[in-house]
């Protein structure tokens, strides 16, 4: 998932700063594989795509099982890791006691403090077209989600848009980016519908390199628990999550320009299961414009206090 790898990003690139002029290879899903594209390291970048009943993984041990490793970092304790030639370490897993994943992911060097997580951006913000890097202020918003129980409805996305970049609102006359996959342009369709087309962009779609240098400008970013949100923070962006069935203690957005808002009177298990979230029906209902307004106006007011 994007959001694991991003959360992972800190302690890879600490592994890396440990080895200088070591040869890398970095297992991740097609979709990620470009964050690790300007990593400073001689790297090797293997796509894993997911087969069924676990094929992938065989597939993987098939390809890398003549090799001999210096050291295997499995930060999924998968199983083909199990089974490669060379000393393997994992992280140390949370459990149920409330630990963000970017801790559990630091863990995987020991004792030291958590590692926040890394973009390698180079020269990504050349794909941005020029009505976004003219634009003096930004509002980037994450209106997807992996499980429609994590997804705010998205006509509230769209009064939010409205009201934040209206006359006298917290981001006054604000250029309006919704973010995603191509599967969310149908949700980045509804958000333009509430705001002057020549304050709209929709960049959904846009590959991981170039939002990431999108989101670096943003004035805010708002989104559900989703990769968009990490990537986000990641990128230093004003960052508020939105979270129902989800658990912002292990998977909230990271850093001190972020925060979280949850929607009142939802039935969580906290943990990592995605039992309780929902595949067909929004969970975030209890989540109103009003209070995701007032959220956002604190956040940046504590980040300009910075």
């Amino acid at each position: 998932m994007i959001g694991d790898v991003i959360l992972s990003t800190g302690a890879i690139a600490e592994i890396v700063r440990r080895h200088p002029g070591a040869k890398v290879t970095v297992v991740c899903s097609p979709g990620t594989a470009i964050l690790f594209r300007h990593m400073p390291a001689e790297t090797e970048i293997i796509p894993l795509v997911k087969q069924k009943r676990g094929g992938h993984w065989l597939a993987l041990w098939r390809t890398l099982r003549r090799r001999r490793w210096a050291r295997i970092h499995d930060f999924r304790d998968s199983v083909a890791g199990r089974f490669l030639n060379g000393p393997r370490v994992i992280p140390r897993r949370a459990g149920g006691g409330g630990v963000h994943k970017v801790v559990e992911a630091s863990s995987i060097l020991g004792d030291g403090p958590a590692l926040p997580p890394v973009l390698w951006l180079a020269n990504a913000a050349e794909g941005l077209p020029a009505s976004v890097t003219k634009a003096k202020r930004l509002l980037v918003l994450g209106p997807g989600a992996t499980r429609a129980g994590k997804a705010w409805p998205v006509e509230r996305f769209a009064e939010l848009a409205a009201r934040l970049t209206a006359k006298g609102g917290l981001l006054e006359g604000a250029v309006v980016v919704p973010t995603g996959g191509p599967m969310d342009r149908a949700a980045a369709d509804a958000i333009g519908a509430g705001v002057p087309a020549a304050r709209f962009i929709d960049l959904t779609g846009a590959d991981l390199l170039t939002t990431a240098a999108l989101m670096a400008r943003a004035d805010l970013f708002v989104g559900n628990d989703s990769g968009m949100m990490h990537l986000a923070a990641a990128s230093g962006a004003p960052t508020l999550g939105l979270f129902g069935p989800t658990d912002e203690r292990l998977y909230g957005p990271w850093g001190a320009r972020a925060a979280a808002v949850r929607a009142p009177g939802v039935s969580v298990v906290f943990g990592k299961t995605s039992k309780t979230v929902s595949r067909t029906e929004t969970q975030m209902g209890a989540l109103t414009v009003d209070e995701v307004v007032a959220a956002a106006g604190r956040l940046i007011g504590a980040v300009d206090e910075v």
